[in-house]
């Protein structure tokens, strides 16, 4: 989802004249689940006040503010996950964790 919505965004961001920038980022190997949930969880709050600065650049234009409050929106609920996840982690253990996955 999170995909789809950043080309979304930056479809927008290009019929305004705005030429979106691009980076390719450094992802680790990770081989534990904790450890991936908790990079994933640090790339999101890093992520969230970027976003609301550029929200704050299109107090004007509707459409775009709109599609990026969307996009906003989702990476909270993203975050939110995440973070319900590791807490899940610390109370039950991580095996019980993964035994628990395992059975959805």
């Amino acid at each position: 989802m999170e995909w789809n919505d950043a080309k979304k965004v930056n479809a927008r961001l290009i019929e305004l004249g705005v030429t979106p920038s691009v980076e390719v980022a450094v992802y680790p190997v990770i081989t534990d689940v904790r450890e991936m949930l908790e990079y994933d969880c640090n790339d999101s709050a890093e992520a969230l006040p970027a976003m609301s600065k550029a929200l704050a650049l299109f107090d004007d234009d509707y459409v775009t503010r709109s599609m990026i409050q969307e996009f906003i929106v989702d990476e909270q609920d993203h975050y939110n996950w995440v973070r319900q996840h590791l807490n899940l982690i610390d109370e039950i253990g991580l095996e019980n964790y993964l035994i628990e996955q395992l059975g959805d």
